[in-house]
């Protein structure tokens, strides 16, 4: 089984399917997970799985294959029991894991849209795919910051739950800024406006990275 998933991410259509995925995640669980908490569960089982095979096929260095299996078992520990008791401080770890375990998720993506020769549909699905990891990365950073500092996010809305953040970081990545989610705390108005530059930078920079590939591919094949 995980040799199959490996054999996955070492093919571009990989990043397709993981753009549907994270389509699905975001617009269709997304609504979904406040009635059914099992859901929460899956998703992260699933990436989770998705991840490790991903860093394991980066990396041919034993050591940090281990580390990297060690990392990954760790947060699936940490949000099973977070799940189970819902301990004050089990949350904490769990979000901090969380967080880690996204930007390790948007590296790997990255470093597949970035690598050397032709640019295909697909990687260019993958560049959309790295663009949304960002945002959720930075959901789960917002959330981190609140469970850290309670009231460092104002919102009209009774409480703050995770769909929240996910909803406040895509509309702070694309600059739209609605204003019903507001940052108070002087690092959650960090985040937000490294994640706001980070939203304007990413499309104009990855469109110049893809653009040169295409055009080293085409002289190469020409030469």
């Amino acid at each position: 089984m995980i040799k199959k998933i490996m054999r996955f991410w070492t093919e571009e259509r990989s990043l397709t399917t993981l753009l549907v995925l994270l389509v699905i995640n975001l617009f269709v669980l997304g609504p979904l997970i406040r009635e059914l908490e099992t859901l929460v569960l899956l998703r992260d089982m699933f990436f989770s799985l998705v991840l490790l095979a991903g860093l394991l096929t980066m990396t041919r260095y034993k050591s940090l294959q281990v580390l990297f299996v060690v990392f990954v078992t760790l947060t699936l520990i940490v949000r099973w029991m977070t799940v189970a008791s819902s301990a004050r401080a089990l949350m904490g770890l769990d979000a901090c894991l969380s967080l880690l375990f996204m930007l390790a998720l948007t590296a790997v993506v990255l470093a597949q849209v970035n690598r050397e020769g032709a640019v295909t549909g697909h990687r260019v699905r993958g560049a959309v795919a790295g663009y949304l990891l960002l945002g959720m990365s930075c959901a789960l950073a917002y959330a981190l910051i609140e469970h850290l500092i309670p009231g460092s996010f104002q919102t009209a809305a009774a409480d703050l739950q995770s769909d929240a953040f996910y909803y406040f970081s895509i509309v702070t990545l694309t600059t739209l800024g609605y204003g019903d989610i507001t940052a108070l705390h002087p690092v959650a108005r960090s985040v937000v406006m490294i994640e706001a530059l980070l939203g304007q930078l990413y499309p104009a920079i990855l469109i110049a990275r893809l653009v040169t590939l295409q055009m080293e591919t085409r002289k190469n094949t020409a030469a």
